[in-house]
């Protein structure tokens, strides 16, 4: 049942009125597929940290590995240098730098 206003227009029927509760069409604003630029830069965040988080853990385990592989290096140096000192190795005998020839 409609009511006639006073100015003679007809009111339109109760049943075409949005529901209360539920925003009009016409306020929405557009719809957007995909992330928002906050979802996409936490996103990038993330990733960004995950990247320096790895390569610091490489570096600390590469530079762990390195350390312990200089030290057998020098250690197997040092183990050679004895062994050829007990055989009778002349250090002198090779080294082209302090000879008196150049003065």
């Amino acid at each position: 049942m409609s009511k006639v206003p006073e100015n003679g227009e007809e009111k339109a029927s109760e049943t075409s009125s949005p529901v209360a509760g539920e925003p009009a069409e016409a306020k929405a604003g557009p719809v957007r597929s995909g992330p928002s630029w906050k979802q996409i830069a936490v996103a990038a965040g993330g990733f960004a940290v995950t990247v320096a988080g790895t390569v610091v853990v490489t570096l600390v385990a590469t530079h762990n590995s390195a350390r312990m592989a200089n030290a057998a290096a020098y250690a197997h140096g040092l183990l050679d240098g004895a062994k050829a000192a007990r055989s009778g190795y002349d250090f002198d005998e090779d080294d082209d730098y302090f000879d008196d020839e150049d003065d």
